[in-house]
């Protein structure tokens, strides 16, 4: 429970707006609809730093079922 509090509380840190204008910032936002989006891969980014010793899985899964818990994030994620 402790892991999904804190990949939770990424999206209270960094707010989905300020992610959202971070991306715009650098031109990186996706064209097209993207099974992972630009928003969902910085902080995919942002918890591979967090659990450097955890696999892309782990950290991804982790990542996911942080979000759907953390208030208001409605997608929902499955690996590519």
């Amino acid at each position: 429970m402790s892991d999904l509090v804190s990949i939770g509380l990424l999206t209270r840190v960094f707010p989905p707006e300020v992610v959202d204008e971070a991306i715009d910032d650098v031109g990186r936002r996706e064209i097209r609809n993207r099974v992972l989006p630009a928003r969902v891969m910085a902080y995919f980014a942002i918890g591979m730093a967090m659990y450097s010793e955890g696999s892309y899985e782990d950290v991804f899964s982790q990542l996911s079922d942080g979000l759907s818990w953390s208030k208001g994030w409605t997608e929902s994620l499955k690996p590519p």
